[in-house]
């Protein structure tokens, strides 16, 4: 039996891609619920720039080094948002303070069970929860994991240099054998008040990094544990989970929650900010007539991850399982050799939502600079896929 649901959209999550789509769905007229816990944002959000529109979000934004064999400033701003300025922003769309405990998919939409005992009805239910936990996941298997331990310190530590660094890949000095075959790096940035935020990071291993490993290897690095001089400490893990959620789910992933985490950076927000507005026109085009639920759910599924952008996923995915195989050594020869390229062909390559041809364009550009004991371990798990990729 058809009846007519109470909202067009359902939005699981309450962080910067829920608000996001939140945000795009409003102004695309659609009558859409967000339905979240509404805790704080406490993580830190870097973003290249030129990739925001919402630059009055901003903390801060700077010049910003690479260290790998040599220091290279990078010519591109790189910025930090303050999180409650980028919260307003996108504050558009109603919300629910709950969470989504049940999704019961129907011909005509869903049934939306919250905690609070709320019961929802909509055409479409999208999960941007982040981890994932509304819509069905991808499987584990090859996942890496980035995990980080930072701290927020009043003054900026001394790591050398005099400004901020997307990644300094030099040894931390106190973990010995360990930081040659399993390399972090340390990542410093500007916030607001003249604060800072430095993190030792492991940029993706088979299983996490343990995080006393990682805060051992930051007081290393500055000569002490400054954890008790902290403003905040910050643990940061995500999985870096191969693929995209299949397309035949009902509930539509969006942001993180539909592996739009990069596979070798670990950043997700500005690309969901990007890509709100195209999957809002896809939900207002989808629900635009008699569509049944299961196909409006494809038909949006397909603006969340257009073909070229699941091309340059399979790309991305090669160039991460390349990454687990490289140690101290070779990572830093890796991104001395990428930054050394224009940046007009390695930054495509730090964005989830471009064409597989530019992605494949920055892998063999790295690849033909690579010394070539680097090249064969890169090409090591299946070199005959990986040259079909790079073509």
């Amino acid at each position: 039996m058809t009846r007519a649901p109470s909202h067009d959209v359902v939005v699981a999550g309450d962080g910067p891609a829920a608000r996001a789509l939140g945000a795009a769905c409003v102004e695309r007229g659609l009558d859409v619920v967000l339905v979240g816990p509404d805790d704080a944002w406490t993580s830190t959000f870097g973003a290249w720039v030129d990739e925001v529109d919402h630059r009055d979000a901003f903390a801060a934004e700077f010049p910003i080094d690479v260290v790998s064999l040599t220091r290279r400033r990078l010519d591109r701003r790189y910025g930090v948002f303050h999180n409650q300025r980028l919260r307003r922003a996108l504050d558009r769309a109603p919300r629910l303070t709950s969470t989504v405990t049940a999704v019961q998919h129907h011909m005509w939409g869903a049934a939306i069970d919250t905690a609070d005992g709320t019961r929802l009805t909509a055409r479409l239910v999208v999960d941007a929860t982040g981890a994932g936990v509304v819509s069905a996941r991808r499987p584990d298997r090859g996942t890496g994991h980035q995990t980080a331990y930072g701290l927020v310190l009043p003054v900026r530590p001394d790591v050398g240099g005099d400004g901020a660094v997307l990644m300094d890949w030099r040894a931390s000095g106190g973990a010995g054998k360990r930081s040659a075959a399993e390399p972090t790096f340390v990542y410093l940035v500007q916030l607001e008040a003249g604060r800072w935020l430095v993190e030792e990071t492991s940029l993706a291993r088979r299983s996490p990094m343990p995080i006393d490993e990682l805060r051992a290897r930051l007081a290393a690095r500055l000569g002490a544990d400054l954890t008790g001089r902290a403003e905040h400490v910050e643990h940061v893990s995500i999985p870096m989970r191969p693929g995209v959620p299949s397309r035949l789910q009902p509930t539509v992933g969006f942001g993180a929650a539909a592996g739009f985490v990069h596979p070798a950076t670990g950043y997700s927000v500005t690309a969901s900010l990007r890509a709100a507005p195209r999957v809002a026109a896809a939900i207002a085009g989808a629900l635009d007539g008699d569509v049944p639920a299961a196909e409006a759910s494809r038909r949006v599924w397909d603006a969340v991850w257009p073909p070229p952008a699941r091309r340059a996923r399979a790309l991305h995915d090669q160039g991460l399982a390349a990454l687990l195989r490289l140690g101290g050594d070779d990572i830093r020869q890796f991104f001395e050799s990428f930054f050394e390229l224009p940046v007009e062909v390695w930054a495509p390559y730090l964005r989830v939502d471009v064409g597989a041809a530019e992605v494949s364009r920055a892998m063999s550009a790295v690849f033909a600079r690579v010394p070539w004991p680097v090249r064969t371990r890169l090409a090591a798990g299946s070199p005959v896929a990986f040259a079909r990729l790079l073509r």
